[in-house]
């Protein structure tokens, strides 16, 4: 998956040279990690143009972003083969990583792995923080908010006070007057509460020290479940930490993630 070597040379070059239709679903993919072709098919949809006609430009997209060594789709799909092209995942190549750099005038990254066979579980994790990223975009349009920033693992994790918080992700929504940050952790129902709490127990500790985020400020904690019961349980162990834990956290289901990061944003 990793794809033959592009010089920075010919990087630079395709920066300079490629089309929006081509740039857009780099930019889309080194922000989300991962994206199934119908997310895809949503964030480059223009107003107006039908969804057949979209799926169409995303193919041929992907098709040549991936004939340039740029861009992979993986062998699993998500869906079934009924999916269709819908349901094929891309994600972006190493020489992909670095040209989303140089388009958004960044210090390329100077080493990204990826898995050559990515599990199930890995492709499911990926696309629920993608559908955040998804949600996030589509509804910045018109609801008055933009997308300022949003990085998934491992340009997510922060160092602080002896230990690195790892969050799935780090977004920044921004209006003309303010500004919203949030990490992320997307559960899954797959940890022990033990573990969930000495994670929680971390980042309470960061704030407590007096810590901050990417943009200077702390970070509340968003953490998503997949169901209610799920998530009256993580707010069961966030309730028996010790203060600012109430403030410092917040839960939700993880279809209601984009709409919570909104709702708190709009009621500052």
């Amino acid at each position: 998956m990793s794809g033959a070597r592009i010089t920075r040379a010919r990087l630079r070059l395709l920066a300079d040279e490629l089309p929006d239709r081509y740039t857009m679903p780099v930019l889309h993919l080194s922000r989300a990690r991962a994206l199934s072709g119908g997310q895809l098919d949503r964030l480059l949809q223009q107003p107006g143009t039908a969804p057949r006609t979209a799926e169409r430009a995303r193919q041929r997209a992907m098709t040549h972003l991936c004939h340039l060594g740029l861009a992979a789709t993986l062998e699993r799909r998500i869906g079934g083969v009924r999916a269709g092209s819908a349901g094929y995942v891309h994600v972006l190549t190493p020489a992909g990583h670095k040209l989303a750099a140089l388009l958004t005038g960044q210090q390329p990254p100077q080493r990204i792995r990826h898995s050559r066979a990515p599990g199930r579980t890995f492709i499911a994790h990926a696309l629920d923080i993608a559908e955040i990223y998804v949600q996030l975009t589509e509804k910045s349009r018109s609801g008055g908010f933009r997308v300022a920033a949003f990085v998934t693992e491992s340009a997510s994790w922060w160092h602080a006070s002896g230990v690195v918080l790892r969050p799935d992700a780090y977004t920044r929504l921004a209006t003309p007057t303010h500004r919203d940050c949030w990490w992320l952790e997307i559960d899954r129902d797959t940890e022990s509460a033990p573990r969930l709490r000495g994670k929680f127990r971390d980042y309470l500790d960061h704030a407590n020290y007096g810590g901050t985020g990417p943009d200077g400020a702390l970070p509340r904690v968003l953490v998503t479940a997949p169901t209610p019961i799920r998530c009256a349980v993580i707010s069961g162990l966030i309730t028996g930490l010790p203060p600012p834990a109430v403030d410092l956290f917040a839960v939700c289901e993880h279809i209601a993630a984009a709409n919570h990061l909104i709702t708190a944003l709009h009621d500052q």
